[in-house]
């Protein structure tokens, strides 16, 4: 049987002079009405059920494009919480999997926080939920088997985040959300713990990260309504704040109840998600 999934994206485009963020630069439209269908559409075409292939029809017919099924392939439902007055939302094709929501809220900054609690909300239907930023494709075709695999093998309270990556032109990939040298202990989850798993290709491993954030959160039905309960508990409330409002719906809700482990630096490549923006411009390079 196929995994169920959910995916829930706030995605908010509202311009504002002199913002460096990217939903709020009006240059930026172009490059936000691409990725944002990418996060949608991409990701639905690229791990739903529905494939297709080229097959002759015999000899000396045609060739057509006929429509099949995977196996290896998910039931993945993308609920996208956008207002109205401040979206791109309305360049994006329709689709069956693809539900269009109105947080009807007046601050904008509350968005996130309302798509990652409205997901959690749902768990119970859903073997595998996921917070993704409106910017962010899931490239590997085998995500979802693999976290779903990665469950089974630790227990409820590892939770494993994905690098967010960007590419250099000519010079490879960057890992974004990366950590500070010599750590931050003062960080209650800054605690060096490590994970190494057995795996068909080679040992995977895994460290605690410092900075948990990487734009998404991926957690199985029963981490899900873990972090749910704990949060109802304190009535939505929280006692810290990250940086800002998308890195507090995102690790922020999880950091209080699972310990989020992100796969070493040199192993990126085995859970990533690519950010399809050009972040890495703003830092030099070491010397």
């Amino acid at each position: 049987m196929s995994l169920k999934v959910l995916l829930a994206i706030p995605h908010v485009f509202s311009p504002k002079e002199g913002s460096l963020y990217s939903s709020q630069t009006e240059a930026k439209r172009s490059i936000k009405q691409a990725a944002l269908k990418q996060a949608t559409i991409g990701n639905l075409g690229r791990h739903r059920i529905r494939h297709w292939i080229h097959a002759s029809l015999g000899k000396n017919k045609p060739i057509v494009t006929r429509e099949q099924s995977s196996a290896d392939g998910v039931e993945l439902t993308i609920q996208l919480y956008t207002p109205p007055s401040a979206s791109l939302a309305e360049t994006l094709p329709q689709d069956a999997d693809l539900t269009l929501i109105d947080p009807k809220l007046e601050d904008f900054t509350k968005i996130p926080l309302l798509a990652s609690r409205r997901l959690l909300e749902q768990a119970e239907e859903y073997d595998l939920v996921g917070y993704l930023e409106d910017d962010l494709v899931i490239e590997d075709p085998e995500f979802f088997t693999k976290l779903k695999a990665l469950h089974h093998l630790v227990p409820q309270q590892f939770a494993f985040i994905p690098h967010r990556c960007e590419h250099i032109p000519a010079l490879g990939d960057v890992i974004l959300s990366g950590d500070p040298d010599g750590g931050r202990p003062d960080l209650f989850w800054d605690t060096g713990e490590t994970i190494r798993l057995q795996w068909p290709t080679g040992d995977r491993f895994f460290y605690r990260a410092t900075n948990p954030h990487s734009g998404c959160y991926f957690l199985s039905r029963e981490q899900a309504i873990a972090v749910r309960q704990h949060w109802e508990r304190c009535q939505w409330t929280s006692q810290f704040q990250l940086s800002g409002p998308l890195e507090q719906a995102g690790s922020g809700l999880l950091l209080p109840v699972l310990k989020l482990m992100k796969p070493r630096p040199d192993h990126y490549r085995f859970l990533m998600v690519r950010h399809q923006d050009e972040l890495w411009r703003r830092h030099a390079f070491e010397k």
